[in-house]
């Protein structure tokens, strides 16, 4: 999943490479990581989306293609979930702690 971070994957896939039924693997992911395979590739993607929000210049919406998110609307939704906060606030927020 990391390797793909900037790509549209979807379960079909992740399925299709790992070789195991859904419900198989999605029982044995969330065992090892607490999360389902999909909440967990959505937490790399915020992650790494605020990675970009804090080294680089990036528009919003070259971050969403960055990350494999089409809508920016959807991202900016799916980062306020996760984060607590819009990316741009994060980004304001990150650019205040810079030394």
């Amino acid at each position: 999943m990391q390797e793909n971070i900037e790509n549209r994957i979807t379960m079909d896939d992740v399925l299709r490479y790992v070789g195991y039924s859904q419900s198989h693997f999605s029982t044995v992911f969330k065992k090892k990581t607490g999360l389902s395979p999909l909440a967990y590739f959505n937490q790399l993607k915020v992650q790494h989306a605020c990675e970009l929000l804090k080294k680089t210049d990036l528009k919003m919406n070259q971050i969403c293609y960055k990350v494999g998110i089409e809508d920016s609307l959807y991202f900016s939704r799916l980062f306020s979930k996760i984060i607590g906060m819009s990316p741009t606030e994060y980004r304001k927020a990150e650019t205040k702690n810079r030394p």
